[in-house]
């Protein structure tokens, strides 16, 4: 078994037209045409940065508010204040403004969820959290003859190592839709509608607590914590099978299998993107109505048309 001190990133990521240094259980999680588009085709084409989105973005505030909150660094009555300056400063589409402006309405709520579902947690231990534990791992398992050659990093949301668990958060913000009432004909009204109640964890997040257990060990309970402006559900052992060791191994063995699949993939295409474009395909379908797509749709329309021209050069 090779020492973490003996190991390097393996060529097949960083030769040629490549220039890829990590992984993350983000990048895992997408399929491989997608991935391929926002990863090494992006670094390739020089994409530009892509347009804000109020869902990220409110999503990376909330935890660093209640983070914040969490280990005395800020108070609750200046999250709103906070959250203003993100819509001030920023500049969003009509419709990713409106979105953040209902967001603004229920941020203090959702923060607040968020600190309350940990309280429950953890009880009398609420001093023992610490956020943001982020690591850097290598690891020793084989698939398809192969180690994976690449550091996987990574950031814990929040951990308490008195009670031996950590948990990761996520946010469930409404959408927002043009009014269609008779009464707001020609007139441009946004509507917002709450989002549907979440029943099971969805599979990049359990990608990420995945990797999160296996780092921390299994000694650690994991939660996955979903919250809304109505409250927080939490799953773990005790209400979701895939949040046991044999879940949580399944997941763990999936984020190896994939990108070493891809580790292999990179190496056969021996440094040239084309070649690799060739390997992993492309769903047009997806491309055409990139507006849609929860991973496409803040893309520069620039860097579409990048992406139809590379192609037509293959």
């Amino acid at each position: 078994m090779l020492n973490v001190k003996d190991r390097f990133t393996d060529l097949a990521f960083m030769q040629g037209d490549f220039q890829k240094v990590n992984t993350s259980p983000s990048q895992t999680s997408l399929p491989n045409w997608l991935w391929y588009i926002k990863y090494p085709l992006a670094l390739h084409l020089q994409f530009k940065p892509e347009s804000p989105s109020i869902s990220f973005m409110s999503g990376t505030a909330i935890h660093r508010y209640f983070q914040n909150i969490l280990m005395g660094k800020m108070k609750i009555a200046d999250v709103e204040k906070f959250y203003k300056n993100i819509l001030e400063h920023n500049k969003f589409s009509e419709k990713e403004y409106t979105k953040g402006t209902f967001i603004l309405k229920i941020i203090k709520k959702m923060v607040i969820n968020h600190l309350d579902i940990l309280k429950e947690i953890s009880g009398d231990k609420m001093k023992d959290w610490e956020a943001e534990v982020s690591f850097s791992e290598w690891y020793n398992d084989t698939y398809m003859g192969q180690t994976l050659n690449i550091a996987n990093e990574g950031s814990i949301d929040c951990c308490n190592r008195s009670l031996k668990i950590f948990t990761e958060h996520k946010n469930r913000f409404p959408s927002v839709y043009l009014s269609t009432a008779e009464k707001n004909k020609n007139k441009k009204v946004y509507n917002r509608r709450k989002p549907n109640k979440i029943k099971s964890p969805q599979f990049t997040h359990l990608i990420a607590v995945a990797m999160y257990s296996n780092h921390l060990g299994k000694d650690y309970e994991a939660g996955l914590i979903y919250c809304d402006e109505d409250g927080a559900i939490l799953f773990n052992k005790h209400n979701c099978d895939e949040l046991k060791p044999e879940g949580l191994k399944y997941y763990y063995n999936k984020f190896i299998q994939i990108n070493i699949q891809r580790q292999e993939m990179l190496r056969m295409a021996q440094g040239d993107i084309k070649k690799l474009a060739c390997m992993v395909g492309v769903d047009w379908s997806e491309i055409k109505k990139y507006k849609d797509n929860l991973f496409l749709s803040h893309m520069q329309d620039e860097d579409m048309r990048k992406i139809e021209r590379f192609y037509e050069t293959l």
